[in-house]
């Protein structure tokens, strides 16, 4: 007895019929599906659009710089303890008071057990210091 190998597409070919419509069709969808997507016909994704109300609370007014181990001394028109760890407390502070042009906040154990967050009227020029995160808005 004697084998014969075969590929599987001789193997289609001899035992199964392809209408040449069913293939004419497909390469059609498959053209037309390709070039909606060359072309982006059908966007995957629609852009985002910001909802911005009236008197919204979560669009900050401002941008307000974060710069780390620095310190921006003088200028303060007041001056908070904070219980948290956190310089963005003392940076959202600036952001939301009008007089606010900048800040500097103070890590605990440097002048107390606590944070203090200083708010300043202008933006002193900022000098390099371990303790301090200051910031300003631009």
């Amino acid at each position: 007895m004697k084998l014969k190998m075969v590929t599987a597409w001789q193997y289609a070919k001899k035992n199964f019929v392809f209408p040449k419509n069913i293939i004419f069709f497909g390469l059609v969808l498959l053209l037309i599906l390709g070039f909606s997507t060359a072309v982006n016909l059908i966007p995957l994704a629609q852009p985002a659009i910001a909802q911005v109300s009236p008197l919204s609370t979560t669009i900050p007014r401002y941008a307000v710089t974060a710069e780390f181990g620095r310190d921006r001394a003088g200028s303060d028109y007041t001056s908070f303890v904070t219980s948290t760890s956190a310089a963005s407390v003392c940076q959202q502070s600036c952001i939301n008071d009008n007089r606010c042009n900048a800040y500097t906040y103070v890590r605990p154990g440097v002048q107390g057990a606590s944070a203090v967050c200083y708010l300043k009227t202008v933006a002193p020029a900022s000098t390099p210091n371990s303790c301090c995160v200051s910031g300003a808005k631009l």
